[in-house]
């Protein structure tokens, strides 16, 4: 383990070291491809390092850098070992005296004194969507952490009690810190350097994943003659398991990667419609972010997504993909019906700010660092 140098000078307004809560965060998540996880661990953890309340050290795996928007007050250890060995060997020696903060799933299985974050149930209720080595090591990881940790913060009250059904544990064990949905939207959009739609395209926001249920959606608007954009519907063999190859006419549908926010956020921006047919989800980051840009949603009526959409989105049974297509024309045909569901939108992404879940998670470790 190696020391990295930081400038030493706390901000004038610290509070005394002696009164704050010490917290070690896993920063394994720094040195993974981003998904909507390490979206949460990043928004949280860049406002969870100014709040006054806490005494943040940032524990880093060899493969990942320190971020840009680290204070240079906060100090940063790393370690030789990455991955699995850094996250289970290494994180609990250098969090040791400190309460270990873990916002992206899997933590050590030999700490008690640390708050850990699972954000789904998904490893349980659709095992096949992983590979079986995968799904079993989640499975193990998340049964022993949530018998020894403080507490376990997760994104929306349906997973709460999803996981305190699968785990057996109780329900007060499991903290809500919901997702923001404002990340993208001071962003200046920037139209993806591909052979895209100009306006009025079907945006979906995706993995090919099993429990995603994006290919009768996909086949549903190709036979509609339907413009869509494909975003993200792939993922690493090593996590997914019997994922489906593409589907739909290449005429009609584009499969766009690697986008930055800026290009995600020129998406939202100009589709007519974000569609969301996932079956399980412990919060989908897709639809707050499509609601606070302006796009109106067509969403599954299924897991979270009822309590995270709210009114601001049209909901599809997740067993009729077909009957998407005509709910995309309504909104596209009908300006005023759109308008609608835009304003719908935009009031029930409000809820949902990294700010307000920063302090709620603030909250929780306060509460945990003190308790016996």
């Amino acid at each position: 383990m190696t020391q990295v140098s930081r400038q030493a000078t706390a901000p004038p307004t610290a509070t005394p070291t002696a009164t704050l809560t010490r917290v070690a965060l896993n920063g394994k998540w720094l040195a993974q491809r981003r998904t909507g996880t390490q979206r949460f661990a990043e928004e949280i953890a860049r406002r969870l390092v100014l709040d006054p309340r806490l005494d943040v050290l940032l524990c880093l795996p060899q493969d990942a850098a320190v971020p840009d928007w680290l204070p240079a007050t906060v100090p940063v250890r790393r370690s030789r070992l990455r991955g699995v060995a850094f996250e289970q060997v290494a994180l609990p020696q250098l969090a040791r005296g400190r309460l270990l903060v873990s916002l992206a799933g899997p933590a050590p299985v030999v700490v008690g004194h640390q708050v850990a974050t699972f954000h789904d149930a998904t490893p349980f209720r659709f095992p096949n969507t992983y590979t079986r080595a995968f799904g079993a090591w989640h499975r193990s990881i998340y049964r022993l952490v949530s018998r020894r940790a403080r507490a376990v913060v997760t994104v929306s009250e349906f997973s709460a009690v999803e996981l305190a059904t699968v785990l057996h544990r109780p329900r007060e064990l499991f903290h809500v810190v919901g997702n923001g949905s404002e990340h993208l939207s001071a962003l200046t959009p920037m139209r993806p350097d591909s052979d895209l739609p100009q306006e009025g395209f079907v945006l979906v926001v995706g993995t090919l994943a099993l429990h995603k249920n994006l290919p009768g959606v996909l086949r549903a608007v190709a036979d509609a003659r339907l413009p869509t954009v494909v975003v993200g519907a792939r993922g690493p063999a090593r996590v997914f398991s019997g994922a489906s190859p593409t589907v739909g006419d290449d005429d009609v549908i584009t499969y766009a990667a690697h986008l930055t926010d800026a290009e995600l956020a020129w998406l939202y921006r100009h589709a007519g419609a974000l569609v969301f047919p996932s079956r399980y989800e412990g919060f989908g980051l897709p639809v707050v972010e499509a609601q606070a840009l302006g796009c109106p949603v067509v969403a599954a009526r299924s897991s979270s997504l009822p309590e995270v959409a709210g009114q601001g989105a049209l909901f599809v049974d997740p067993d009729r993909p077909q009957d998407v297509p005509s709910m995309v024309r309504e909104l596209i045909a009908d300006p005023a019906r759109r308008a609608e569901m835009v304003a719908a939108g935009s009031v029930n992404a409000a809820r949902f700010t990294w700010a307000t879940s920063a302090s709620r998670l603030g909250d929780v470790l306060v509460a945990a660092y003190t308790c016996a």
